[in-house]
């Protein structure tokens, strides 16, 4: 009785049920030829069919490597750990050293690739990419650092299964599913280093959704026909996720969406601005509450009705401005379409928040799809314990601006996640003088995906024109033209488009010198509260906030009938600032609209907080006291100062009116021996270029009145371009050139993170141990605790965030234990204890 041969299998449920190789490699190719035909990849491509199906046969070699048998012995319980390998390196071994044992219909089959595109070599580049599913760039280097070569010896026969004859048999297979691929007359294919790393990411997608068993169950029965199964799930699976949009593509009209008439703006694009070329890339440049949001929505509307975009994905600084704006976005798209037109699912794209159409996810669903090992896992802890690597597959997704800049860097899966955005307006909001780090990157992504026929806008309420010219790649123009250009102002690469300003505020402005003196304060902030004012106090770090609250609490100890007006959740009086749990993070934001919001109750209120207050609550406050920062930042806080017209303010408050407190003397005399600023209230640490604080401060003197927005233009610009520091002598000069040597540093470690356009095997991402940020600045670890915690507001937590800086080098623990006390809980990591209270997190030391 003859014995048949071991089927070698792809894929092993946890059950022991096995899923043949030749399924697998199938189901992913279908999936890939499904990509192909959407227009946003078919534009990229430009492939006629019988390239596609050739592109499909690569896909369908991806996992080849798992013909080996150390990679069968994984499903045998019996064998070793010596007995067993991987897939990756052994089929890069195999192509690279074993072209003598080839078996015979491996051959015919590597051979006809050869002849597929411009060269062999690109045909071998190709293949390697095919290679590199798993989200990290298979590279030589990487191969002969691992010492590939002795992986050959998985190929060798052994016992009943021989590698080779499965190979053999798997290339027989390729052909069967695709004998398009292999017809005359087919042109080869020029694969560019960048048409190669877009493919990367395709069989990335690829094999994600078609390792999916609730869209791929395990083969059925011997006589099913897997080809046209998997061909039908490939559609399933690309409707519901939303990568292939339902028609028609209809949104109603502006007025049907929104209540209200449109501004200039937002008619600008919902009606009359073309959709071409130069406007692949826009910047909209107006005040805080102008309608910015809703413009970007008219503008997607619009290129969705078109066809110019399947998707959209709105990127925010922050989690918790992603959050926010995540409601204000699904109700505009419930509004704009039909249910059975409309694009779903419409993404929260944040971790530890995300939601679908409205509706909160658990964390790690069902269907794992990745093969990620414990190092890669740990790292991505620096950014959520849930896996974000497949948002941008939504069609609509709310999330920040990370999960697009990921798509640059040098971090597993960029290429995953850049192929998912290709199909998107990408929609940058709060764009302001960010880090040269992060702004190199995102001038990285912006060139990258408009070059390769994306489209983008930028929001901003305070951008500089040095800030502003590298997106546009071109030199930033002088002061005076600068100060001169329009404000608001819709612009392109060639264009731009003025906007009437929808009202105008006039602030006063007072220079306080208190930032090293609550006391001082307390009497101001006492008497607001008598007249009944809602007073917003912005400071420029947790700690100072924290100090702050407990000073004004003690101070109102004697006037307990004024205890009631500091803010408080469920009862619970506290600041509002970003080292709150994330359960926390949600009710104290709700309480903030609740309280400072629209339809807000009158009476008296104080709200102090950090950077949170500053972007995305749509909150209003009768007087603004604010820590010195740069201008584009105060003016992004006097933004929530008289926000909403129409209201009745308290005597003394009619008028909008700010204070900003500033040092009690000249910042030129907190420079250190190195040059650095070392002066309180964070300036020097959070805001690091003192020559913009003290332009700010000059201007401030100046001219102590902000007209807002026809001043926008002219405040930001004298105080952030690079021809106003000219303005403050010789005694900054080597505090500038500090700063500059430190931004080139910057830039230049943006440089070595963001890809670069080699080919695939050339192509390398640093070692794995090293850490590639889409922001320099403060990194966190997330990290569980062995206990859930009841926080002071009467929320269960099962997590903890940690600034990496307060570790001091201390091992980070899979999860701590922790102890509760009267006012929350305690716990310690190493010799370092933390405490999280109604005032967040807080070392035992602060």
């Amino acid at each position: 009785m003859t014995q048949t041969a071991p089927v070698p299998w792809g894929k092993v449920s946890d059950c022991g049920t096995r899923h043949p190789l030749v399924d697998h490699c199938l189901d992913v190719a279908l999936v890939c030829r499904a990509l192909l035909q959407l227009p946003p990849v078919a534009r990229w491509g430009r492939l006629q069919p019988g390239q596609a199906e050739r592109l499909a046969v690569l896909a369908y070699l991806h996992d080849f490597g798992k013909c080996n048998r150390g990679f069968q012995a994984k499903a045998d319980p019996k064998a070793r750990e010596s007995e067993k390998a991987g897939h990756v390196f052994e089929a890069l071994a195999l192509l690279m050293e074993l072209q003598n044992a080839w078996p015979p219909q491996w051959t015919r089959l590597i051979t006809d690739i050869a002849g597929w595109f411009r060269d062999e070599e690109q045909a071998c580049q190709m293949l390697v990419a095919s290679l590199s599913h798993h989200g990290r760039p298979v590279s030589l280097s990487d191969y002969k650092a691992c010492g590939g070569d002795a992986a050959k010896r998985w190929w060798r026969a052994a016992s009943d299964y021989d590698p080779l004859a499965a190979l053999d048999a798997l290339a027989v297979a390729a052909r069967q599913a695709f004998p398009e691929a292999f017809t005359e007359n087919v042109p080869p294919i020029d694969a560019t280093p960048e048409f190669q790393q877009r493919f990367a990411g395709l069989v990335m997608l690829a094999d994600w959704i078609g390792s999916d068993t609730q869209f791929f169950p395990y083969r059925a029965s011997d006589d099913q026909d897997r080809r046209a199964f998997a061909t039908q799930a490939a559609q399933r699976a690309l409707r519901a996720i939303g990568l292939s949009p339902p028609e028609p593509r209809a949104p109603k009209p502006f007025a049907e969406v929104f209540p209200f008439q449109p501004t200039e703006l937002q008619r600008a694009l919902a009606e009359t601005l073309e959709p071409s070329d130069d406007t692949r890339l826009l910047l909209a440049e107006s005040d805080t509450g102008s309608g910015k949001t809703e413009a970007a929505l008219a503008w997607f509307f619009r290129l969705y009705a078109e066809g110019h975009v399947d998707g959209l994905y709105f990127a925010l600084p922050t989690r918790v401005a992603a959050r926010e704006l995540y409601e204000r976005v699904r109700r505009a798209v419930e509004a704009a379409f039909e249910p059975d037109a409309r694009p779903s699912p419409v993404l929260l794209a944040a971790p530890g928040y995300v939601k679908v159409d409205g509706e909160p996810v658990l964390p790690n669903p069902q269907g794992v799809l990745w093969d990620d090992s414990e190092p890669d896992q740990k790292r991505e802890r620096l950014w959520s314990a849930e896996r974000p690597k497949r948002f941008l597959a939504a069609p609509i997704a709310v999330g920040t601006i990370d999960q697009a800049l990921l798509s640059v860097l040098q971090v597993k899966h960029s290429l995953l996640r850049s192929v998912c955005l290709d199909r998107h307006l990408l929609v940058v909001d709060e764009v302001h003088a960010s880090d040269p780090y992060m702004r190199e990157v995102l001038r990285a992504l912006l060139e990258g995906h408009v070059g390769r026929g994306g489209w983008a806008l930028l929001l901003s309420a305070t951008l500089g024109e040095s800030a502003a010219a590298p997106y546009f790649e071109r030199a930033a123009v002088p002061l005076n033209e600068a100060i001169a250009r329009p404000y608001p102002l819709l612009s392109s690469r060639t264009g731009a488009w003025p906007m009437p300003a929808a009202r105008e505020r006039q602030i006063a402005v007072e220079l306080s010198p208190t930032l090293t003196d609550d006391d001082a304060l307390l009497p101001r902030l006492i008497a607001a509260l008598e007249a009944g004012a809602r007073v917003l106090v912005v400071c420029n770090t947790v700690t100072r906030a924290n100090a702050l609250f407990r000073r004004v609490e003690s101070a109102l100890e004697a006037q307990p009938e004024l205890l009631p007006a500091l803010f408080a959740v469920s009862g619970v009086r506290c600041p509002h600032h970003g080292r709150f749990a994330r359960e926390d993070r949600e009710w104290l934001d709700e309480a903030v609209t609740a309280q400072l919001g629209k339809g807000l109750r009158e009476g008296a209120k104080l709200l102090i907080g950090t950077q949170t207050l500053e972007q995305s609550l749509d909150i209003d406050a009768d007087w603004v006291i604010t820590d010195l920062a740069p201008m584009d930042v105060l003016i992004q806080r006097l933004g929530r100062l008289h926000r909403h017209a129409g209201r009745l303010r308290p005597p003394g408050f009619e008028a909008p009116r700010a204070l900003v407190r500033v040092p009690d003397k000249e910042l030129i005399g907190y420079l250190d021996k190195n040059d650095a600023l070392r002066a309180p209230a964070g300036l020097g640490s959070v805001y690091a270029d003192g020559r913009v604080l003290a332009c700010t401060w000059a201007e401030l003197r100046r001219d102590p009145r902000l007209v807002l927005p026809q001043q926008a233009r002219e405040r930001i610009e004298r105080t952030t371009h690079t021809e106003a520091f000219q303005t403050l002598g010789d005694a900054w000069r080597a505090h500038g050139q500090s700063i500059e040597g430190r931004e080139g540093a910057e830039l230049r470690q943006a440089l070595r993170s963001v890809l670069d356009g080699k080919p695939f095997g050339e192509l390398h991402y640093p070692d794995q141990g090293e850490r590639v940020l889409t922001r320099l600045g403060d990194p966190t670890f997330d990290i569980p605790l062995e206990t859930p915690m009841r926080s002071p507001f009467g929320a269960d937590m099962g997590r903890v965030s940690i600034p990496a800086r307060w570790l001091k080098g201390a091992t980070v623990p899979e999860s701590v234990r922790a102890e509760p006390t009267a006012d929350g809980f305690r716990f310690a990591i190493g010799h370092q204890g933390f405490r999280y209270t109604r005032f967040g997190l807080e070392k035992d030391d602060a």
